[in-house]
């Protein structure tokens, strides 16, 4: 069994869950999102996928399995998330910016999220930025388009603006070579547990979020 972390593109992104590549939460300004969702949001996340990937060579990052793809991040510099001019706080100057990651329901709690999270911080690195930030959410419930605030704190993020719910978080590249060793040794794990039956020919692939 084969596992690998690979660039978050235009045709990897169409191996997402479908309620996740048709959403624009992060991606558009409230108003914009507004008129994609009556017209068509999956088109939208496509064009603003290409750009991103066009202007900085990938949107974020896949975690594969077996050539599958069992979750993703999406990641890049705060000026091409609209929606995070939105929130109470500002996303640093000197960093990347995490939007949101989602791992399959099946591989949960196997240091997936954990491996993205690693992947992305060092674009961030390689971008030149000393940190990588997100809006985590304190009231996290279920699968949605912000990441849960008990996940960001457990790999090592830090409140670096507080909120009563959705404080800007940060880590910084220096946690890397810590974040990269421990995500290792949980894919390790996964590896010796899990095993994926291939999906049935012609499946659809609407995976809820």
């Amino acid at each position: 069994m084969s596992r690998r972390v690979d660039e978050l593109t235009l045709e990897s992104l169409r191996d997402i869950p479908l309620r996740c590549r048709a959403c624009v939460f992060w991606e558009l300004s409230p108003l914009e999102r507004a008129i994609a969702v009556e017209a068509d949001p999956e088109f939208e996340k496509e064009v603003w996928t290409s750009s991103i990937c066009l202007h900085y060579g990938t949107a974020g990052k896949v975690a594969k399995i077996d050539g599958r793809v069992v979750g993703f991040a999406m990641a890049g510099p705060p000026e091409e998330f609209p929606r995070s001019e939105s929130f109470p706080a500002r996303v640093s100057k000197d960093a990347w910016f995490l939007a949101t990651a989602y791992v399959l329901p099946e591989a949960v709690g196997r240091g997936l999220g954990k491996a993205l999270v690693q992947a992305v911080l060092r674009d961030a690195k390689e971008h030149g930025k000393r940190a990588l930030e997100c809006f985590a959410d304190r009231s996290w419930a279920g699968p949605d388009c912000m990441l849960p605030a008990g996940f960001c704190e457990r790999i090592g993020f830090k409140v670096r603006r507080e909120h009563v719910r959705f404080p800007l978080m940060r880590i910084d590249v220096r946690s890397l070579a810590k974040l990269t060793e421990s995500a290792a040794e949980a894919l390790e794990d996964f590896l010796r547990h899990v095993a994926y039956p291939a999906p049935a020919p012609g499946a659809a692939r609407s995976v809820p979020r």
